[in-house]
């Protein structure tokens, strides 16, 4: 029985209480200048002051009680302050943002306070407020008095970060409004805090480096509780030690029982560790280099391995770097199969990969790579134990994982945030005769080649195939081409000195030489797999396939997959894509079977989409009846444009269709957009049924076209009746529209009101907007009916002000939704006078295709006499004119220091990019003139996503980037 000298148990005192001080600066505001706390300036002042735990921790605090707050006054604003109140609360927030942050604990007043002295002006709190301790702490003092003053001169600090957001204002809500003009600042009022940690024994919890060593060497990290000030350590072997964290070195082997007593002046507490066990005197494999890691960030590493039969969980790289535990081992027999697994941190996937020394030469080459992983959290193997392997010797295994963007992985190099561990292997002699096992790759062949693979165990020394079709071989793993279509089985029987073992698998191979399609010209390789970007799944008239990421590269899956079709019909079609974000999608055919994908041979895409799905119409075909190359490709939003493209993230994968030729007659069908324009600009797309082979567009206005989809320009405003008329061998059909398209006079095209006659959808783009008042009357009081504005194929719509006069009234407001109707979510309520009320100067953007505005008020008194607002809105969107330089490729997604832009023509003159944030905010705008390819600079912009806008005239392209 093992007995502890127990540490004597101080008396029960009270703490008294500490007092902190956070800042020392001596800046200072003016006397209408603010953040200041006592700020009469104005009405009312609300201000929220941000401390980090880092200060309150290096200023001695520690979890505890707070009991009261102080301001350093340097000149007294000799003011009574009406309704003074102070709440506390905590945040993981590490700066402040324009937007006060909620949930905190009121904890002094409502009192009406007189600040009539200079000096440190305590406000002793109603209650404690109870820190935990790690958390950041925000402080928030608030008034509103009836009359304006002076404020007082408050000495403050300049910090590093924002540190202080505040809003000076005449409105009496001003202690619980959400809206209004909020203005950060690294300059924060130095504050003195009482406090007292808390009256109760402490809590034992202490941390270990490991439960094994081989090395005898633990570290113990003591995580004790309520602030213990004595430790006492017993670590399992005899040995004591008092410090808080100590290092121990055990001597001998064993397990043994690390204990912690933790006390404090109100008590003690006691824990038991985890059982370590210590192996310095095991034999070791023979030495090799060490992959030293800096292991600076926490949740990168190795978590858990598996060696056969030897389970190990272990902390991640910031806790432990590389870690040499061959001292632990498995034993297995040669030929046998053994798991490898490992999984990693989940801060983010890992690259992994596991190496075993079977020679004992302690280098690690050839075929001693075991287990290779890409972008993973988890990986594992079933690794046959080579005949090779050196026996009856500790064999070293490594095992290493990285952060998935870091360098290539090397047994000798040390990872940059990841981790490598060392475990012990010994491999015994087998006694025991061959199982038989092969698998065969592909099961079904289009061009007779298939790959046998031996994957017999107990090391084999001889082995023979009969392979179904009177061939033979002697050969482990024979590479075989069958020469007739037909079913195959196949036999091995395998032989060594113990034995033999006969293996026969029915129908195993199927060949089908009549699938065999025409060579591709080209095999796009995939350049960068990275982030889960590729196509993941296919379904499209019989082809139902699922597969894994870009990480697979090009990947030929024809024989087998074959989509059987028939010209002009309809047919449902959707693509699976990894990771989270969006893809373009393109597929091609080879419709003359002529081994390349020409430039009309593209009949889908879906672009900027994530697991994209439509209805796909066949065009007309060249060959029909057998099978023809069809090629889809998923990757990184405006990456691929050609057939033969190499992906950057994403992959090609390469399926087959057979197209059936069309006898009956084609049903015309079309659709415009828009159908109201006010530039004159319509696309028509043609919808038309079995294949028609040409086309006759009548718009009704005088002029034709014989282009399957045309862009159509009117030059005069009208209404127009348009036709189209689609013919083949089989037959023709002619579809009338009456009074289709409209294209309204310049005078409906002008600047729109907010409606009180029922709501309002708008579809065209850009656009002039005004309030009910219009641009110069005053606006209405009461509710106005929603606007909606919703451009056809528009992707986001930006609302930019240039007059916003909407009186100092908050029962007043113009209310914003980001989306179709005032269910969608609210973006804000604005009121207030000049565009500084609004975000980013007047610059609002929606997330979506749709934005949704009302005026709201209280609905009494007379008209206002303010101006109202005006607002010019524009958006992205698809049909854009042909002369319009459109972007083609965007790389690298996401991108860090430069972003590179490949147009598909060069640009003309007045073509202008730009880049907006995700709050709307303008970035970034340059010229572009005579080139086809241009570099951005981003590297000083924050990560997130941005809206890439490239305009030149009236037409305007926008697309979604990341930057990192």
């Amino acid at each position: 029985m093992m007995f502890y000298c127990m540490l004597p148990l101080l008396s029960l005192n009270t703490v008294a209480q500490d007092t902190i001080t956070i800042g020392t600066g001596t800046e200072q505001n003016g006397l209408v200048e603010y953040p200041a706390p006592y700020g009469n300036a104005q009405q009312g002042a609300r201000h929220q002051l941000l401390i980090l735990a880092d200060e309150l921790q290096a200023a001695g605090m520690v979890e505890g009680n707070i009991w009261s707050v102080g301001f350093d006054v340097a000149q007294a604003a000799f003011t009574v302050f009406t309704d003074l109140n102070v709440s506390i609360g905590t945040t993981a927030e590490v700066e402040m943002a324009p937007q006060w942050i909620p949930g905190l604990t009121p904890v002094f007043g409502p009192v009406d306070f007189t600040n009539d002295q200079a000096g440190w002006t305590q406000h002793t709190f109603d209650a404690p407020f109870l820190w935990d301790g790690t958390s950041n702490l925000v402080v928030q003092v608030c008034f509103y008095n009836e009359d304006m003053g002076a404020n007082a001169i408050h000495n403050q600090t300049a910090t590093s970060f924002a540190s202080t957001l505040w809003r000076s204002t005449p409105n009496p809500n001003v202690c619980t409004a959400e809206t209004g003009t909020l203005i950060t600042d690294a300059l924060r009022p130095n504050l003195r805090f009482t406090w007292s940690s808390l009256d109760i024994p402490p809590v034992a919890s202490f941390a270990q480096s490991t439960t094994s060593t081989c090395t005898g060497g633990v570290q113990f990290t003591d995580n004790s509780e309520y602030t213990p000030d004595t430790w006492f350590w017993d670590f399992g072997d005899g040995t004591t030690d008092t410090v808080q964290n100590p290092e121990h070195q055990y001597t001998s082997d064993g397990v043994f029982l690390p204990i912690l007593i933790a006390a404090n002046a109100f008590g003690t507490d006691t824990v038991e560790g985890q059982p370590i066990t210590v192996s310095i005197s095991v034999p070791l494999p023979v030495t090799a280099c060490e992959p030293n890691s800096t292991g600076t960030i926490s949740g990168f590493g190795i978590l858990s391995i598996t060696l056969a039969d030897l389970t190990v969980a272990s902390a991640d790289s910031q806790a432990e770097g590389y870690t040499d535990r061959t001292c632990q081992g498995a034993t297995v027999l040669a030929g046998t199969n053994m798991l490898i697994a490992l999984e990693t941190g989940t801060v983010a996937t890992h690259n992994v990969r596991v190496w075993v020394d079977w020679d004992n030469s302690g280098d690690y080459i050839g075929t001693e790579e075991v287990l290779s992983a890409t972008s993973v959290l988890s990986a594992s193997a079933n690794v046959t134990v080579p005949s090779f392997a050196v026996l009856d010797t500790p064999l070293r295994a490594r095992f290493m994982a990285d952060y998935d963007f870091g360098p290539a992985l090397d047994p000798c190099t040390g990872p940059q945030f990841g981790q490598a561990e060392d475990y012990a292997l010994t491999v015994l002699a087998n006694p025991v005769a061959p199982v038989a096992a092969f698998v065969a790759a592909p099961s079904l062949s289009c061009d007779g080649s298939v790959q046998f693979s031996d994957l017999s165990t107990n090391i084999p020394s001889s082995w023979e195939w009969d392979l179904g079709d009177g061939s033979t071989s002697i050969e482990p793993s024979p590479l075989h081409v069958y020469l007739t279509s037909g079913s195959f089985d196949v036999r091995l029987i395998v032989t060594n000195a113990n034995g033999a073992d006969t293996l026969v698998q029915t129908g195993l191979v199927t060949v089908d030489l009549s699938a065999q399609l025409v060579p591709a010209q080209c095999l796009p390789a995939t350049q960068d797999a990275c982030c889960g970007y590729g196509l993941t799944s296919l379904v499209f008239a019989g082809i139902n396939s699922t597969s894994g990421d870009g990480s697979e590269g090009y990947v030929d899956r024809s024989c087998g997959n074959t989509a059987e079709v028939t010209e002009g019909a309809s047919y449902p079609i959707s693509a699976g894509t990894g990771g989270v974000l969006e893809h373009d999608v393109i597929m091609w055919m080879d419709l003359d079977n002529n081994g390349t994908f020409g430039t009309d041979e593209q009949v889908w895409s879906a672009l900027d989409q994530q697991d994209p799905s439509s209805i796909f119409v066949m065009p007309s075909g060249s060959v029909f009846g057998i099978p023809v190359r069809l090629r889809i490709a998923a990757d990184v939003v405006g990456q691929t444009i050609e057939a033969c493209d190499g992906p950057f993230y994403g992959q090609m994968e390469d399926f087959s269709v057979i197209v059936t030729e069309n006898t009956d007659p084609p049903v015309a069908d079309f659709s415009a957009t828009p159908t109201t324009t006010c530039n004159g600009y319509v696309q028509f797309t043609d919808a038309s049924t079995n294949a028609p082979s040409t086309w006759l567009w009548d718009f009704g206005d005088g002029t034709t076209s014989d282009e399957p989809s045309p862009l159509h320009l009117y030059t005069e405003a009208g209404i127009y009746t348009v036709s189209l008329t689609v013919e083949s061998p089989d037959g023709m059909d002619m579809l009338t529209n009456v009074d289709h398209i409209q294209y309204l006079d310049a005078w409906m095209c002008d600047t729109l009101q907010v409606p009180n006659g029922g709501a309002m959808l708008v579809e065209t783009c850009p656009g002039i907007l005004s309030d009910d008042g219009g641009p110069e009357a005053p606006y209405q009081p009461g509710d106005s009916d929603p606007i909606t504005i919703a451009p056809l194929g528009a992707d986001v719509v930006t609302l930019i002000f240039s007059q916003f006069q909407w009186g100092n009234n908050d029962a007043r407001w113009l209310a914003i939704y980001d989306g179709p109707d005032v269910f969608s979510p609210l973006i804000d309520e604005y009121s207030g006078n000049g565009l500084v009320q609004l975000p980013n100067n007047g610059i609002i953007t929606s997330t979506g295709p749709a934005i949704t505005l009302r005026q709201e008020s209280d609905g009494g008194g007379p008209p206002p006499n303010s101006a109202g607002f005006l607002l010019t809105w524009e958006c992205g969107f698809t049909g854009l004119p042909e002369a319009m330089p459109m972007i083609g490729q965007v790389w690298p997604q996401p991108a860090d220091a430069t972003l590179t832009i490949r147009l598909a023509a060069p640009a003309a003159a007045g073509t202008r990019i730009a880049l907006h944030d995700a709050l709307g905010s303008q970035v970034l705008d340059q010229a572009v003139v005579g080139t086809d390819m241009i570099h951005l600079n981003v590297e000083h912009l924050a990560p997130g996503p941005y809206v890439l806008g490239l305009t030149a005239g009236d037409a305007r392209w926008n697309r979604t980037i990341l930057i990192n």
